[in-house]
């Protein structure tokens, strides 16, 4: 079987709009999708479900914030509608975020001796940038001499790693307080489950030295219902430790590739999966018969 239940369309910052999305899933096979783009489940909004033969699950990835991390939450199989009203009072508009963000972090890049232009801020486009820490990266890029304040290569390359090994670890110095921008942990996951949802924990490990605090954190402490045992970058031992962990806490499986198009270099679809535990998933989908477009 393959399947993907984490991939981003254009609605957030993907590059593929979410038809292009169903053909791509149908052209190579897989059997089950969600489409789970950033705070929003616009996907759903005019999808044509006669472009992929195979099962649709509706699917959204949150923002959140726990113990000083701005971490994110997979919520699966909610109502679409219940789902849309809820968000409309949960974030604030995007640009209010993105400007803030974009405030904080470019006060530490020139705290800590980062060269950038003194028009930066004045100069983000959001059309051109979904987030402005992507801008920022890219900004802060653009002059050698920022290099060495970045402490390792993958951060510098990549904006995606760069954001959650630095601007949301709270001992780095290009560290976003986002406590007062974003809901807590406990909200978010409350809101999907109130939708009729279920919520997961993603990429766990793109948390690094903070992973295992946060995923204990939230497998102990919150109303979690699986994890993403499967994820492009995981390795065999990681994805062994989140089966066992399910299979002790009687917790969901799931995984996905975190397509973003041509944005990032991943594919879609999740391959070598087990069959059995990652399908409880679409099969308390197919029973409650939800995805309605």
């Amino acid at each position: 079987m393959m399947f993907d239940l984490h991939i981003h369309s254009n609605c957030s910052d993907g590059s593929d709009s979410p038809d292009e999305i169903l053909r791509k899933s149908e052209a190579l096979g897989l059997s089950v999708i969600s489409i789970t783009d950033h705070d929003n489940c616009n996907a759903y909004g005019d999808l044509d479900v006669n472009l992929f033969s195979g099962e649709i699950i509706s699917g959204i990835e949150m923002q959140a914030y726990l113990k000083g991390f701005s971490i994110e939450l997979l919520g699966y199989d909610f109502d679409i509608l219940k789902m849309h009203e809820a968000l409309s009072g949960l974030y604030l508009p995007l640009e209010t975020i993105n400007r803030a963000e974009l405030k904080r972090l470019y006060e530490n890049c020139i705290k800590i001796g980062m060269r950038l232009a003194p028009n930066t801020l004045e100069s983000y486009d959001s059309d051109k940038h979904f987030y402005a820490t992507e801008y920022l990266h890219d900004e802060m890029k653009k002059s050698a001499c920022n290099k060495g304040f970045v402490p390792d290569e993958e951060s510098w390359a990549h904006e995606n790693i760069f954001f959650k090994r630095h601007t949301s670890n709270p001992d780095s110095p290009f560290y976003i307080d986002e406590s007062d921008l974003i809901p807590s942990a406990k909200k978010v996951i409350d809101i999907i489950h109130k939708c009729g949802g279920m919520a997961f924990i993603p990429h766990i490990y793109q948390y690094e030295e903070n992973a295992d605090m946060i995923l204990d954190t939230l497998v102990t402490g919150y109303a979690v219902d699986g994890l993403e045992c499967y994820y492009p970058s995981f390795t065999q031992r990681q994805t062994d430790y989140l089966l066992s962990l399910c299979k002790e806490k009687m917790l969901l499986v799931s995984g996905g590739s975190d397509y973003h198009g041509n944005k990032r270099k991943t594919q879609l679809g999740i391959t070598g999966a087990d069959d059995c535990t990652v399908m409880s998933v679409v099969r308390r989908a197919l029973k409650k018969e939800q995805f309605v477009v």
